[in-house]
């Protein structure tokens, strides 16, 4: 990490793209976050994030620069100072933005929830003529549906092939109901333009500054869909904002935002995440390789726990009967089941 710190550093006093060029810059902090590297740096007396990417930087890089241009200016993310596809000596794409000094929202105070929810609602009331890329999120339910449908016949062959005879039945019931649930939700798209979506609401990508909520991480910024942006937003939420807050969300949300069905929609998403959620846990399993059975097997417990809520959930939302069981889902983990079916 000293050695890339030293590199960002020389990047920031040293190259043409770089603002800072020729400047006294201090490196403050550094931390790690999902598929990237930060660093906090103050130069001439202002202080700025460096964003290093890991992963599909040139991807999420614009994105996340568009959408923080897109909406500094009414105060709802850090104003970002430039994008680097090419930075000069570093391997990767980097983002700087301003520093906005600030703490997480924990999900239990209302005023920060609501607050929240309206910021989330001035941006799905953005132009999306001004937006120059898609959100690489569903853009309706049509669509995540196909992408949904179109992997669970290798996922039941999978479940077959391992002798799970229960959970790929039981997961075609599933399947059959929430296709039911999709062909009659339909009409609900119908006529509804997508619009500016942030993405990745969640609460750890926001952050209270100055009084104000900002929103961080616009890395999946783009055209979508809103009920689906605050349907994930509300799934993921589950775990750290009680019922009753979340529902205070949503309230602030539509009371702010006005769109033909959108308290419906975000409903048929709702019903739909379990499943989502479950079918990408299966297809986690499945990747898993010969190499890494030891490192499955001593997260075995909690892989475990976590498919069965994720049945029960998505069961009640499809409103099928839930008759998996851990027995059932222990097949999962024994020798030579977790491999790739073509």
């Amino acid at each position: 990490m000293e050695e890339l710190t030293q590199a960002i550093y020389h990047y920031l006093t040293t190259a043409t793209s770089s603002s800072f060029v020729g400047q006294d810059v201090a490196i403050i902090s550094h931390w790690e976050g999902a598929d990237n590297l930060l660093w906090r740096v103050a130069c001439g007396g202002q202080e700025a994030v460096v964003k290093y990417y890991l992963d599909a930087g040139q991807a999420r890089g614009r994105r996340q620069y568009d959408g923080q241009e897109r909406f500094h200016g009414r105060g709802l993310a850090p104003q970002p100072l430039w994008f680097d596809r090419y930075p000069t000596g570093l391997s990767r794409q980097l983002l700087v933005y301003r520093w906005a000094p600030g703490v997480e929202l924990d999900g239990t105070e209302e005023r920060q929830l609501v607050q929240m929810a309206q910021a989330v609602a001035q941006v799905h009331g953005g132009d999306p003529t001004e937006v120059r890329r898609f959100s690489p999120n569903p853009v309706n339910l049509d669509y995540l549906w196909k992408v949904l449908h179109g992997g669970l016949p290798s996922a039941q062959a999978w479940l077959q092939q391992g002798n799970a005879h229960e959970f790929a039945n039981w997961l075609s019931a599933a399947a059959a109901n929430a296709q039911a649930l999709v062909d009659a939700a339909l009409p609900l798209w119908q006529g509804v333009a997508p619009t500016p979506v942030h993405g990745d609401l969640k609460l750890e990508n926001t952050i209270e500054s100055l009084g104000t909520v900002l929103l961080l991480d616009w890395e999946l910024f783009g055209i979508g869909d809103a009920a689906y942006d605050v349907a994930l937003f509300l799934a993921f939420s589950q775990s750290v904002v009680t019922t009753a807050r979340r529902e205070q969300w949503l309230e602030s949300y539509l009371a702010a935002f006005s769109q033909p069905g959108i308290a419906r929609r975000i409903g048929i998403y709702e019903r739909i995440l379990p499943f989502q959620q479950l079918l990408y846990l299966l297809h986690g399993l499945r990747q898993n390789t010969v190499e890494e059975a030891d490192l499955l097997r001593a997260n075995q417990s909690f892989l475990s726990t976590t498919i069965l809520a994720t049945v029960q959930r998505s069961a009640a939302a499809l409103q099928v009967a839930s008759i998996i069981d851990e027995e059932e889902i222990a097949k999962l983990f024994t020798p030579g089941f977790t491999r790739i079916v073509p």
